[in-house]
């Protein structure tokens, strides 16, 4: 190999691991209104919590003023968790429709959260919280999430640790 090679052979190969690791997720999933039509209502339920994460000096960690996204379940849903929750890859944005189907609030100063007139159905409940070790120049943050189902005019309390 020639000298004047090995610099093009090292931009080749930079150019293959960053196009490599910009790689989004096709969504194989489609939106599928029926699945979302119980969801689209006013609902008489609520799903409460509170937002943790133990860490490994023993100490628990509150997400504190941080944000927590209602999604329910279906099968569009279910492909978006696993793969950006779950496996934490990125994904192509969501069909614009499905937004219209979530809640977010935000937590207190003891990590709670609180979700009112929510339709009867199962859910996924994500928190992105901001960690210890974050600074005003850098945010460290991690998702922990955990799954709820509700009937009507029932009141569920979770814990999302994960």
């Amino acid at each position: 190999m020639t000298r004047w090679m090995k610099p093009w052979l090292m931009m080749l190969l930079v150019t293959l691991l960053l196009v490599g690791c910009a790689r989004v997720y096709k969504r194989q999933a489609q939106f599928v209104p029926e699945e979302y039509a119980p969801y689209g209502e006013q609902g008489t339920s609520r799903i409460c919590g509170q937002v943790f994460l133990s860490l490994a000096d023993g100490q628990t960690h509150l997400g504190v003023h941080d944000k927590v996204l209602l999604a329910p379940v279906t099968s569009y849903t279910q492909e978006a968790f696993k793969v950006k929750v779950v496996q934490r890859k990125r994904i192509e944005p969501q069909d614009p429709q499905a937004k219209q189907f979530e809640k977010i609030t935000q937590t207190d100063d003891e990590g709670r959260f609180c979700f009112l007139n929510v339709p009867a159905g199962d859910y996924y409940v994500v928190a992105d919280i901001t960690l210890p070790d974050s600074t005003k120049d850098k945010r460290v943050g991690k998702w922990l999430h955990a799954q709820a189902t509700v009937k009507d005019q029932e009141s569920v309390h979770i814990m999302v640790t994960r």
